[in-house]
């Protein structure tokens, strides 16, 4: 029996001797509400099949304050965040609540210490409005 347990240590040592763990980093979506409802929002993994806080959970926006939403993820994990008012995703920030729209700017690489700020508003998208870079607006519904 000891002979046993010996060579399937030894099996799993010579399997994980040149691995290594993923290192672990972080990311903070730094997300304040402008838009006149509470606003539902997830972070989504594009690098595996992963979402933040948790598949069943969400943060809620439900103020005008910044909210730091902090994501321990993996070192050049790209994760991007998604936000609707409700979870039908007809108007939407980021890749929308179900992270399944395309954005562009709603994304971080993970990293040590990376964040970035948004603004949710509401309205057409006005290129010389004056609003930061990092802000992300939704179209009216046509």
């Amino acid at each position: 029996m000891r002979n046993l347990l010996r060579a399937i240590l030894g099996v799993l040592l010579i399997a994980f001797a040149g691995t290594k763990p993923a290192q672990s980093g972080d990311a903070t979506f730094k997300l304040t509400n402008n838009a006149r409802f509470s606003v539902m929002v997830k972070a989504f993994s594009q690098s595996r099949n992963w979402q933040w806080p948790s598949s069943t959970k969400h943060w809620t926006l439900d103020d005008n304050v910044q909210h730091d939403l902090r994501v321990g993820c993996q070192d050049g994990e790209k994760i991007c965040y998604g936000g609707s008012f409700t979870a039908d995703d007809r108007r939407h920030w980021g890749v929308g609540f179900k992270g399944d729209k395309p954005c562009q700017g709603c994304c971080l690489t993970c990293g040590s210490n990376i964040s970035h700020s948004w603004n949710l508003i509401e309205g057409p998208a006005r290129p010389a409005s004056g609003i930061d870079p990092g802000t992300i607006q939704v179209p009216f519904d046509e």
